[in-house]
């Protein structure tokens, strides 16, 4: 029997992910020396003048992007665009090269999920709405207002969706939203992690950064949804060492991660590279991507590889 103070999202029968772009920026030490340069952490984001709002280190702006695709118990396919990269060059080829461009012109995609708002999951939406411009768009509460413009400046016509603090927010069946409240560097607050129930499997979770915490995400789970006592699989950015920095207490997330015996777990480019190769250690079931399409290592689920859920 369900426990009633649970919430039940319902059940999907498949969900697959596809990795349009991990690649965030392709120099580190760049991107946060333009930070640094411009007042550092404390800094308004909008107030670097990176792409789309100027032209410094264009050729290192990239994006993180994610095409989910589910498939309902009765058999209906629906399609969510979770972030939409940073630099409008980059989001454009990467969306032609997997066919995205196509999906948003013939209304195939039925909204797109803003996890937060930093530059390399948000800035690039032009990308999306010149193909879609009435696209439903989701957005955690403590989104600035100048993020709300950048959407209304880009061309957008349809609805925006404040996803509340701590609230989860079902999309359809199987399939709900939950926006953790936090502030991190650059002026962003707020961050939504999409949970899905996959029928005889439990919860797959997808995160743009996880600046809540994968821990803290993961337990979320476990005490809030029915199913939750069993995670399945975990997808996108773990925010474990960015900066390839190490110590004690990121071990103890690791070893965190493997007491949840997750079946799949794919990251991307904020994870680290470190963090990735200290999972492989602990014999963590790391999905391995390809390293092309402008990826560089393999050790992240890269662009244009896919993760199959259920």
């Amino acid at each position: 029997m369900s426990n009633p103070q649970k919430a039940d999202m319902g059940v999907l029968k498949r969900l697959k992910i596809r990795c349009i772009s991990e690649t965030g920026w392709f120099d580190t030490g760049e991107v946060f020396g333009d930070i640094r340069d411009a007042g550092g952490a404390e800094v308004d984001q909008y107030a670097i003048p990176w792409p789309p709002f100027g032209d410094l280190h264009a050729d290192n702006a990239a994006g993180f992007s994610a095409l989910l695709e589910a498939e309902e118990i009765g058999g209906a396919v629906r399609r969510l665009l979770f972030d939409t990269g940073w630099n409008p060059a980059w989001m454009d080829r990467r969306f032609a090269e997997e066919g995205i461009d196509r999906m948003l012109q013939a209304g195939e995609i039925e909204a797109l999920v803003i996890s937060h708002e930093h530059f390399d999951h948000f800035w690039g939406i032009g990308s999306t709405l010149k193909h879609c411009p009435g696209i439903t768009v989701y957005v955690p509460e403590g989104f600035q207002q100048a993020g709300f413009d950048l959407i209304r400046q880009q061309g957008h016509t349809g609805e925006v969706i404040t996803i509340a603090a701590d609230r989860p927010h079902v999309l359809f069946h199987g399939l709900a939203l939950v926006n953790f409240p936090m502030n991190t560097l650059l002026k962003v607050g707020g961050e939504n992690v999409l949970y899905a129930h996959l029928q005889d499997r439990g919860i797959a979770m997808v995160t743009g950064c996880g600046h809540g915490g994968v821990l803290n995400l993961l337990e979320y789970a476990r005490q809030n949804f029915v199913g939750g006592e069993r995670i399945h699989a975990l997808y996108g950015g773990l925010h474990i060492a960015p900066l390839d920095d190490w110590d004690e207490a990121k071990n103890r997330i690791i070893d965190g991660l493997k007491g949840y015996e997750v079946a799949k777990l794919a990251c991307n480019h904020c994870t680290g590279r470190t963090a990735v190769e200290k999972m492989l250690e602990l014999g963590l079931p790391v999905q391995r991507g390809t390293a092309r399409n402008g990826s560089k290592t393999e050790l992240f689920l890269g662009n244009g590889d896919m993760l199959e859920l259920g």
